[in-house]
């Protein structure tokens, strides 16, 4: 069966080939193994069983649904992965993906990402997952009930990603970044996560430390306030709406955090543990946050604090003109800025900087989270303009 070509400049070497499957080839691994580099690959309305790799000579492949949520990859609880990409400049639009035990679309080492218009719920690990990934987009994205965190953009100098208009639901963390450095996060609704947004620094994963990423008009609610699954070391962090933990000069401005359990805002260090395996460490003292701007932010109703700088921290850390009741230490706005080095919270630094192990161990025994299987199946998500 002849494959429908896109219109081509002319002078173009070749034309770039739309695969339809099934119509054109039945299943979509095969079509990913007869695909040309700029190829895409169109799915039909239907339940895919996913499990597919995009290997690395597949660069600049689009696989795109019909209808984002007509198309589904299904794992079945049984599946680890729906599509696993080690290519360059590969897109995933415009479909559904669920019950996949480990991620529902993982971009590892692959530069040029583009996820669009996805809708997932009820993974055993992150829902887009891109690691070691420079130069992407993800956008116009939904994803709920995922048992480490719905977003993950990490180990990357600089990431040069964005992370823009998707909702984080329901999910251990919303948005994770261990030593992600340039990352952009805005305009995005993080709704009752056991941590909303939550860049952090760890020996585990190259290119420590994280560093300069940019938190904007995000609305970050509820955050530990609802039971969800959990299997990540972060764990100690739930119930914080955006935590810089053992970040340097990250901005986090006019964002809207409300009803956190604990904190609102909190910048502290993180020790050197490796983060999967707590018995290990490394010399040295640890990570300690410099630099970060806290600024022009609303943040109300927090458990604990709405502001939290913990003692230990390091130096130049500033929290100005929020809108907040309450900060430890007390004053925090009036002590932070310019150029000060305010001792910090010794309280905040004893909740915060334990042992990564002694924190998951607590907040597992505390929160008894329910798995990931049995979250609520998300309401139909809009689709892609122009399919």
């Amino acid at each position: 069966m002849l494959f429908t070509p896109f219109a081509t400049p002319v002078g173009s070497p070749a034309p770039l080939w739309e695969i339809r499957v099934p119509g054109d080839v039945p299943t979509v691994q095969g079509a990913i193994a007869r695909a040309r580099p700029g190829d895409t690959i169109v799915l039909a309305a239907g339940t895919y069983p996913g499990g597919y790799v995009v290997p690395r000579a597949k660069r600049d492949l689009t696989i795109r649904g019909v209808d984002r949520n007509d198309v589904v990859l299904d794992g079945a609880n049984r599946r680890r992965n729906g599509i696993v990409v080690h290519a360059d400049g590969v897109s995933i639009l415009n479909m559904s993906a669920h019950d996949f035990r480990e991620n529902a679309f993982y971009w590892e080492g692959a530069d040029g990402f583009r996820a669009s218009y996805l809708t997932v719920w009820n993974v055993g690990e992150y829902g887009i997952y891109v690691e070691d990934g420079e130069r992407g987009v993800v956008d116009h994205t939904y994803v709920s009930g995922a048992a480490r965190a719905a977003y993950y953009v990490g180990e990357c100098r600089p990431c040069r990603a964005t992370i823009s208009q998707v909702v984080a639901t329901l999910s251990a963390v919303g948005y994770s970044g261990t030593n992600a450095t340039g990352v952009t996060i805005r305009d995005s609704v993080w709704d009752r996560n056991g941590a909303g947004i939550v860049p952090n620094t760890y020996a585990n994963e190259a290119l420590p430390p994280q560093a300069r990423s940019t938190i904007v008009r995000n609305v970050v609610t509820r955050s530990g306030r609802a039971r969800v699954p959990i299997r990540t070391a972060l764990a100690g962090f739930v119930g914080i709406g955006i935590a810089i933990a053992g970040g340097n000069e990250n901005v986090v401005g006019r964002n809207r955090v409300t009803g956190s359990e604990r904190y609102g805002v909190a910048v502290f260090p993180t020790a050197r543990f490796v983060l999967f395996d707590p018995g290990a460490s490394e010399p040295g003292p640890p990570w300690r946050p410099h630099g970060n701007r806290v600024l022009e932010n609303l943040v109300a109703a927090s458990g604990r604090a709405d502001l939290a700088l913990a003692r230990g921290s390091g130096r130049r850390n500033c929290f100005r003109a929020n809108v907040a009741a309450r900060s430890l230490p007390p004053g925090l706005q009036v002590t932070s800025c310019p150029g000060a080095s305010p001792v910090g919270d010794a309280s905040v630094a004893a909740d915060l900087t334990r042992p990564v192990r002694v924190m998951l161990e607590e907040a597992l025994r505390r929160r008894n989270p329910p798995p990931y299987t049995s979250m609520p199946v998300p309401r139909p998500q809009p689709s892609m303009p122009g399919g």
